[in-house]
């Protein structure tokens, strides 16, 4: 997939999140002034924060579409993030008695593999040379495949033990770990 140098996805995506944010911030501060909150303006409120979301979600997809790497993950990251984008809006836009369960747990679904997968590749931005940082990388990638698997089952099935509560909760740990710890080790000069 050849990139435009001028048109970069990820500076679409940044230049998207910034015009959202000024969008919300406008439409707050109208809001404030007119004092008028009627449901229009939270669908249209909620429909600038959802790509804001979708914007900031498919950045790490993008990132790599651009770099040409991790394609296998980056194409689906981006796809799920977009079907994501538009669960969300058919929520937002759907008429009062359209809150169906199934439209919610497949919304919840998409959220955590599209969350999932760009977290994956944004992991993997970092490069470390050390083997045991490679590893740790790896090992942080099962962890959040693990979450995701989790809290997707949970969602359908509508039931979390204690147990399971309790492993999840270490496994959310050791993600928080790899992922704020990994970045900056790898900054780091390591023997491998």
């Amino acid at each position: 997939m050849a990139i435009s140098n001028n048109i970069k996805p990820t500076r679409i995506a940044l230049i998207t999140l910034v015009s959202c944010l000024i969008a919300s911030a406008v439409i707050g501060i109208m809001i404030v002034l007119i004092g008028d909150f009627g449901e229009t303006q939270i669908k249209i409120l909620g429909t600038v924060a959802a790509l804001a979301a979708f914007s900031l979600i498919s950045l790490p997809s993008l990132f790599n579409l651009e770099k040409q790497r991790y394609q296998n993950i980056a194409r689906p990251g981006i796809f799920i993030a977009l079907v994501f984008f538009f669960l969300i809006l058919i929520i937002i836009w759907g008429s009062g008695d359209f809150g169906n369960e199934i439209i919610g747990k497949s919304t919840f679904t998409a959220g955590v593999v599209a969350f999932g997968l760009n977290h994956i590749l944004l992991l993997f931005i970092a490069k470390p040379e050390a083997t045991i940082l490679r590893l740790s990388q790896k090992l942080t990638s099962i962890i959040i495949c693990l979450v995701a698997c989790i809290l997707i089952g949970v969602i359908w099935v509508e039931d979390m033990p204690d147990p399971l509560f309790k492993v999840l909760i270490t496994l959310v740990i050791l993600d928080v770990l790899g992922t704020i710890s990994l970045p900056i080790l790898s900054r780091i000069s390591f023997k491998s």
